[in-house]
């Protein structure tokens, strides 16, 4: 069996104690059948705490303290369990966060996630074309699917991301042509063709309700409390001062940059799960729809500061990740906008 991984997974390490925003923080943390069982029989102050501070639900999780750490986060923002039990004690979650992984017939894909500051920052930060590598790897089982449609998904996932990838034309133009293709595809697939055609390029400004955009990303179920009323706030104050937006890229020129890497990144991770169920068209509806949302996010952090960074960029993504990607029911319900009008003109 073959794992594929983005190139830039290889650079990520976790910064520990150096996150601004750590993952052992207001997240519940499962824990694994193997791991629960060797976390029972350790013994001393530690197995006492260990004992004292999991779950009997099932599945076992650790139970969060003050301000929802974990029990086992230390005072500098360092892991008990990694310290003093070592970094292969860890249960699952802990030691594969934040990476993802789907699994299809000999392949296994994967990468890590745009919820986790430090994968965010690298994979805002490539200015290169996206490329895998392929490991050996045992073999794991997946649910069945159509042979045919997964070739056909495989070879057009290779036509978009090299269409994002090629700057000739806007960022926005390539959303636009790419949707369109998109939707193409699924009719055909629909009507059981499976032959790939190519991207055609159409020239025009895409029109968007950003109105729209900020209901439907403003009804989900949030993390955090005030998000809603933060986007309410910047459509308020997009609608009262507007941008130049020759202005806006002069001065935040790697912008674009920054949404293809985060396109390219939402088609890989999302993309070829439309395998199993036939419907893919909604995955790349919730790529343009969610690189829509985080430029206008970030073109409000420049109209309120006067300029937008790459980390102004991680934040944005990172907390829209952290909202949606992390929610099976966010994520459905962004995707069922796909066939609702009035997003994309």
């Amino acid at each position: 069996m073959i794992l594929r991984m983005p190139e830039y997974c290889s650079k990520f390490i976790c910064t520990a104690d150096r996150c601004t925003d750590n993952c052992c923080i207001g997240w519940e943390i499962d824990i694994d059948e193997k791991s629960l069982e060797y976390y029972e029989g350790v013994e001393g102050d530690f197995g006492e705490k260990l004992k004292n501070n999991i779950s009997g639900e099932n599945p076992a999780c650790f139970v969060l303290g003050k301000d929802e750490r974990c029990p086992f986060l230390n005072e500098n923002n360092l892991c008990e369990i990694y310290i003093k039990l070592g970094e292969d004690k860890l249960c699952d979650i802990c030691t594969e966060h934040p990476r993802y992984y789907e699994w299809f017939d000999g392949v296994k894909e994967g990468g890590t996630g745009l919820g986790c500051e430090e994968s965010a920052r690298i994979i805002l930060s490539q200015d290169k074309p996206f490329s895998y590598t392929e490991t050996e790897i045992e073999y794991e089982s997946c649910s069945d699917y159509d042979q045919e449609l997964f070739h056909c998904l495989e070879k057009a996932r290779s036509k978009i991301i090299n269409y994002l990838q090629d700057r000739k034309n806007p960022f926005m133009q390539r959303l636009s042509d790419i949707l369109r293709y998109a939707y193409d595809l699924q009719y055909r697939t629909d009507n059981g063709s499976y032959d790939v055609p190519e991207i055609i390029e159409k020239t025009g400004e895409m029109k968007l309700d950003i109105q729209k955009f900020c209901e439907l990303f403003g009804s989900l179920e949030m993390l955090d409390k005030n998000r809603k009323k933060y986007i309410n706030q910047c459509l308020q104050l997009f609608s009262k001062t507007g941008i130049d937006e020759k202005v806006f890229n002069d001065n935040c020129p790697d912008s674009e940059r920054y949404l293809e890497n985060i396109a390219v990144y939402f088609i890989w991770r999302h993309f070829m799960k439309g395998v199993f169920e036939g419907e893919f068209f909604s995955k790349v509806f919730f790529m343009a729809a969610g690189c829509v949302f985080i430029e206008f996010l970030a073109k409000c952090c420049y109209i309120e500061k006067g300029t937008t960074h790459l980390e102004d960029y991680v934040f944005i993504a990172k907390e829209f990740s952290k909202e949606i990607e992390y929610s099976e029911y966010n994520l459905e319900k962004v995707m069922d906008a796909a066939y609702e009008e009035g997003y994309f003109k």
